[in-house]
């Protein structure tokens, strides 16, 4: 039987991964945390000290790195969540995800992850458009950029860096839009669902509906 895979992208700070997280709860499936494999990626970079510009050196990082349903491991070792969220990893993934040889890599292992379960919610950047073109469901969240900067400020307890967190977060979206391998646009068949001033749980009730229906349809 076909695995019923929903397609989740948008911009950090869009509300992607608590919206996929509770989505998949709501469905019965897993979620599969994309950026967590390119944060991987980043942590063994730094840890390593392979440069942010050596595309195959961050390939071959790249296959020491697994995706599941519970998270991602290194060298076969479950990576702790908070270890992948630190500033410093994140502005690092920024830079590695931009290579090709990278992405390929990573690519080939997130969708086989996803194709191994009956059914998976996958969130990142790229998803609808390179991952799993195929999804039954793809949804493109965003926000306005204070919003998203407030609430990955909230989350991370830094409220007094707003206007650190709001530039940084401008940066990272003029990288992925204009990057040449998988740039973050929306699908062309993606539901785009701006969540400035929605409450998580409208969102995640709007994003089940859709996969209600996408589910009868037979997708």
């Amino acid at each position: 039987m076909r695995a019923f895979l929903v397609a989740i992208d948008g911009p950090a700070g869009s509300g992607k991964s608590s919206v996929a997280r509770a989505v998949a709860e709501k469905l019965g499936i897993v979620n599969l945390d994309t950026g967590a494999t390119y944060r991987a990626v980043a942590l063994l970079s730094l840890r390593d000290g392979v440069a942010p510009d050596d595309g195959p050196a961050l390939a071959a990082l790249a296959g020491r790195v697994e995706l599941d349903g519970a998270g991602v491991r290194v060298d076969g070792e479950r990576v702790p969540g908070d270890a992948l969220r630190t500033p410093e990893v994140a502005a690092a993934a920024s830079r590695v995800s931009t290579h090709p040889e990278l992405r390929r890599v990573l690519v080939e292992r997130q969708r086989a992850a996803a194709r191994s379960l009956g059914g998976a919610v996958m969130e990142g950047r790229d998803i609808g458009t390179v991952v799993l073109p195929d999804a039954a469901l793809k949804v493109f969240l965003s926000a306005s950029a204070d919003e998203r900067a407030r609430r990955r400020a909230a989350q991370t307890n830094r409220e007094a860096e707003l206007d650190r967190i709001r530039e940084a977060m401008r940066t990272r979206d003029k990288r992925d839009a204009e990057r040449e391998a998988s740039p973050l646009v929306p699908a062309p068949d993606a539901v785009v669902i701006d969540t400035t001033g929605l409450s998580l749980e409208e969102v995640v009730e709007r994003v089940v509906g859709l996969a209600a229906a996408a589910r009868a349809e037979g997708g």
